[in-house]
């Protein structure tokens, strides 16, 4: 892919984002899970900081929540086309 996934766990104090809370997240190479307990009624919102790795054309992947034991629960946020640039 054109960008690197960054650990914002390493610099959350630099960075003053306003997460909503979360019991656990893993990092991947190529992809984040965030795990949350979200209440009926509440919006929680997370970031994921990407740095630019490689000029080119790629495809952003779409983002999914769902509920752990649940799956009549889910949400999607399709994907889109992206460009990298100098």
């Amino acid at each position: 892919s054109g960008w690197e996934i960054q650990n914002t766990r390493l610099f959350e104090a630099q960075l003053q984002l306003k997460e909503g809370a979360y019991e656990y997240r893993d990092y991947r190479d190529d992809r984040v899970y965030t795990y949350f307990t979200l209440r009926s009624g509440e919006t929680k919102r997370f970031f994921i900081i990407l740095t630019a790795s490689y000029r080119g054309s790629y495809s952003m992947p779409a983002v999914v929540c769902e509920a752990l034991y649940d799956e009549s629960f889910s949400a999607r946020r399709p994907g889109f086309a992206v460009e990298v640039r100098r």
